[in-house]
């Protein structure tokens, strides 16, 4: 087994970092130790359509078990009969069959080794989709709550964990039991009251497991929430270098990092204490068993009431019972940790899924060809502090709108709610008289498009981020996209052309570049409704004045909707929306409001 409490400080530290901390990050309850099985209760239906094959892997797990016990066996038959009983015609045959079971017990083991390894995968793998999945469907409130690096830590530190607790711990912890059990029953049949003897110790050991187990639950939790701040400030320190170097705050980031792995050390150094108080349980054992094999049972066989042979094969199978009760008291660490892990899952999955509204309905040519009328609107991320309430007006259908207010008035999150990418508190948002919360999702995805100021690029090629909506798009359509963002000529001047990739979150392309992309990718979408959130913040006047050339006449008889602090951009605009502290502040021609203001 790979965890154990005796492991290297240097691997508990490397195992440990990789856990972050809850989600919630806002309290300091005492963990509660649940239960194995109430943690591992979800994973029946992913057990469920495997079940045969995991039963058959239960038994080949007995059966190489029972094969690998044979050989102390076989030494007390070769000592009694052969060595000390003069029947050296046995001898070669013994040792034939011997070696026989051995190789059967191997090749059974290995193939055991592979089947489960195989279906266990297959059900991790489901488990990792699922979560993923899942986290596609909840509120996007969670992400906006919580850290980046903590999510992604728990789908991949908390299944990675899941994962060993499937594929190595169960496994090695049912072979350690079954060879324990199977070796006590031996040791019994071979002596009853030497057996006895040995594993008086038990009580001993299960009093100590008993003890450590809540505060190895508790340890577990500390370190999940003491590395939380490791994992999610190595993320933005990462994310940042760039700003980082530019204010010469290196050693300062530096020792922020030793301040944060401080607190892990004390954290560890209680790890290794258990880990101590653990290992005391084995070397007891191992004394009482010295003392009970050369002591008793070397004067029994001075006593003529024990064979040799018989001696020899207790205190082999008395050595192997060593192993599996140190498994055993090692794997409660492993199985604490795999709990930690189990919880952390759970708290995403039982999140229920995000309340957004869908029909079958879609809107027809003509209805699509209406108004985007808004009613009575209001929103909160906490469901206390309103972001705006009552908001109501109209965006005319084939016209450029644009959404002006001071900054944090909430321009993104109601560009958010027409994108039904988050639920209004109250009041509505009707395409064609219709709640777009009533529409088929996956025809409204198709209709609106939006490009942020915050543009998201994946580390693939250019010609990969233009047509991610579109994977299907050939390269003319993708060209004649850039073309009319602006950035096929900058394109083509690459040695890669549309090939090139962009790098990471795009680090390889300006502002400018990563934004007219966003824009071509939208283009290539072909939306009914486009939305603009500052989309444009990074061009240079001619390009933008190209881009909004372009998009008027690409977007003739749809709708556009342009979220901009400066006027140059508003001035342009057919109809103009002013949001305020109050709500709405103004809706009409944008020469009437600047020519007030």
């Amino acid at each position: 087994m790979q965890d154990s409490f005796a492991k290297p400080l240097n691997t508990v530290i490397q195992d440990t970092c990789a856990i972050s901390d809850p989600a919630s990050g806002n309290t300091e309850k005492k963990p509660v130790d649940p239960s194995l099985w109430e943690q591992t209760g979800y994973l029946g239906s992913y057990l469920k359509p495997h079940k045969k094959i995991l039963i058959f892997s239960l038994i080949l797990s007995a059966l190489s078990t029972a094969l690998g016990m044979l050989q102390p066996w076989f030494a007390k038959i070769l000592i009694d009969r052969v060595f000390l009983g003069h029947q050296p015609g046995i001898l070669f045959p013994v040792l034939g069959v011997l070696i026989l079971l051995l190789v059967v017990g191997f090749g059974v083991r290995v193939a055991n080794r592979y089947l489960y390894t195989k279906y266990s995968a297959r059900i991790l793998f489901a488990m990792r989709e699922d979560l993923f999945g899942h986290l596609q469907r909840i509120p996007l409130v969670y992400f906006s709550k919580n850290k980046i690096g903590d999510i992604y830590s728990r789908i991949a530190s908390d299944m990675a964990d899941i994962q060993a607790l499937i594929t190595d711990i169960f496994p090695k912890y049912l072979f350690d039991f079954l060879t324990f059990i199977i070796t006590a029953v031996i040791l019994f049949w071979l002596n009853w009251e030497m057996a006895l003897m040995s594993l008086t110790i038990l009580p001993v050991a299960v009093w100590v497991v008993q003890a450590i187990k809540p505060k190895l639950f508790a340890l577990s939790e500390d370190l999940a929430k003491t590395n939380a701040g490791i994992s999610h400030f190595l993320f933005e320190s990462l994310s940042n270098t760039a700003a980082i170097r530019a204010f010469g705050a290196e050693n300062c980031e530096n020792e922020k990092l030793s301040d944060k792995q401080s607190g892990v050390l004390d954290l560890l150094l209680r790890f290794q204490v258990l880990g101590a108080v653990s290992g005391c349980v084995p070397t007891a054992f191992a004394i009482v068993n010295t003392l009970i094999v050369f002591g008793f049972g070397g004067w029994t066989v001075l006593e003529g009431n024990l064979t040799i042979g018989t001696l020899v094969a207790f205190s082999v199978y008395q050595g192997r019972v060593f192993g599996p009760l140190q498994g055993l008291l090692d794997g409660i660490l492993s199985i604490q940790k795999s709990k930690v892990a189990l919880k952390r899952v759970r708290e995403i999955l039982d999140i229920s899924p995000s309340t957004d509204q869908t029909g079958d309905q879609v809107l027809s040519p003509a209805l699509s060809a209406r108004d985007l009328a808004i009613d009575d609107l209001s929103f909160s991320y906490d469901g206390q502090t309103p972001v705006f309430k009552n908001v109501s007006f109209t965006i005319p259908h084939g016209k450029t709108t644009a959404i002006a207010g001071e900054s944090g008035i909430g321009k993104t999150t109601l560009c958010h709610l027409f994108m039904r990418l988050y639920t209004p508190d109250a009041g509505t948002i009707t395409w064609g008289g219709q709640d777009i919360h009533r529409l088929d999702r996956n025809w409204f995805r198709t209709q609106m498009a939006m490009v942020s100021q915050e543009t998201f690029l994946f580390h693939t090629s250019i010609l990969e981020n233009i047509r991610f909506f579109k994977p299907g798009a050939d390269i003319e359509t993708v060209k004649k996209a850039a073309q009319a963002a602006q950035i096929h000529e900058f394109i083509e001047s690459l040695p890669k052309g549309y090939d090139t990739l962009v790098g990471d979150r795009g680090t390889r392309l300006s502002g400018g570049q990563k934004q007219r992309l966003s824009i071509a990718r939208a283009i290539l979408m072909d939306p009914k409704i486009l939305i603009l959130d500052e989309a444009t913040a990074f061009l240079d006047k001619t390009a933008e004045e190209g881009i909004k050339q372009t998009l008027k006449n690409l977007m003739k008889n749809k709708t556009i909707i342009l979220v901009s602090h400066r006027k140059t951009a508003i001035s342009h605009a057919h109809h103009l929306v002013v949001l305020g502290n109050e709500g709405l502040i103004f809706q009409g021609r944008p020469q009437e409001f600047i020519h007030d203001a």
